[in-house]
């Protein structure tokens, strides 16, 4: 079935579901579960603990933290990491302004860190989670191929691996899915108990025949969250809407066209498959009219106002000499209170 134009913006528009296998390893003395309500079109920012129950397996637990909304202010640290396609032009300067990060992101989430990486068919980690504008600043001149003022940084290379039974174009290309598995991989080394975020700013087209979902697997086994940026879209958009004159109502369309308009609707499937890795996580996929400061801002906005009405429940899982696979689940008291969106994860204790 064709994908056409208002699909794809259905898709790439709103929130989410979370999955409910998402894997946490308690190796601390806290198992967390996060979630967010959504009643009226509008997240729900005054939830109390008495208005939830969580459940492992089924029985319920007594929840020793609960933040979020507005009667706890959430403290639990966001490590994110921005992984930039640099394949071609894929890449805008607008990206990589640092003002923009900081006074639209730093400066709204105290708590939150940036990482920084760039991909194409391999992965550079230009820096770890920092605050630091400085910092953040010389990684991002270190993005892009072509040379920029200011200070740079040596990339740490992070090797790519296709998952089981995948293949490559062997003229090289862009390795989307493959990158998310490693960047995942390499989070997973970072210090500290902090949620995980992943955003990936590409145009969508991979040169594997890897799928969403080997990415989503491993993004769910280690409990980070993917939010896609769909870059370019809407020049497909412009393309479609300039071949279809020669096709709509015509006994014997151009054959041609024909031939443009399926590719362009390949390239459109190709883009709605890597949004759906918002979905297959937990996050939100954006699709942007286009790129500009303008823009960033508002894609910065929604990911702040994701993690800011983010709530975080967990409690003390009992120790075992023979670690099992639990499931968690968290329910509303009330169904009036509004939709639960996440709230599920496994744990292995």
């Amino acid at each position: 079935m064709p994908v056409n134009a208002a699909t794809i913006a259905l898709l790439l528009a709103f929130p989410l579901l979370a999955q409910d296998d998402v894997i946490f390893r308690s190796n601390t003395t806290l198992a967390t579960v996060t979630f967010h309500v959504v009643k009226d079109k509008h997240y729900v920012d005054d939830l109390k603990p008495q208005d939830l129950v969580l459940l492992e397996d089924g029985t319920p637990r007594d929840i020793t933290l609960f933040e979020g909304g507005r009667s706890k202010i959430r403290t639990t640290a966001v490590d994110i990491a921005l992984l930039f396609d640099i394949s071609g032009s894929v890449v805008d300067e607008g990206l990589l302004d640092m003002t923009v990060w900081k006074n639209a992101f730093l400066t709204s989430l105290p708590n939150a860190s940036l990482a920084v990486y760039g991909f194409a068919a391999s992965l550079k980690r230009f820096c770890l989670p920092s605050r630091d504008p400085q910092q953040l600043e010389a990684a991002f001149n270190s993005v892009l191929k072509t040379s920029r003022k200011g200070p740079t940084v040596s990339p740490v290379n992070i090797m790519l691996q296709l998952p089981s039974k995948r293949k490559s174009d062997p003229r090289g290309g862009t390795w989307i899915y493959e990158a998310v598995i490693a960047a995942v991989k390499d989070m997973a080394a970072w210090p500290g108990n902090a949620t995980h975020l992943i955003v990936i700013f590409s145009d969508g087209f991979p040169t594997t025949t890897s799928v969403p979902e080997d990415a989503a697997k491993v993004a769910r086994d280690n409990a980070v969250t993917i939010y896609p940026v769909a870059l370019g879209h809407w020049r497909i958009v412009e393309k479609e809407r300039e071949i279809a004159p020669l096709l709509n109502g015509n006994p014997k369309p151009n054959e041609g066209a024909q031939r443009r308009m399926d590719n362009l609707r390949a390239q459109e499937q190709e883009i709605v498959d890597f949004a759906s890795l918002g979905e297959l996580t937990g996050g939100r996929s954006f699709d942007p009219p286009m790129m500009n400061s303008d823009m960033l801002r508002r894609i910065i906005g929604a990911m702040v106002g994701s993690v800011l009405t983010e709530y975080v429940v967990g409690f003390t899982p009992e120790a075992s000499d023979h670690p099992a696979r639990h499931k968690l689940a968290v329910k509303l008291v009330s169904k009036d209170a509004g939709k639960l969106m996440g709230g599920t994860r496994s744990i292995i204790h």
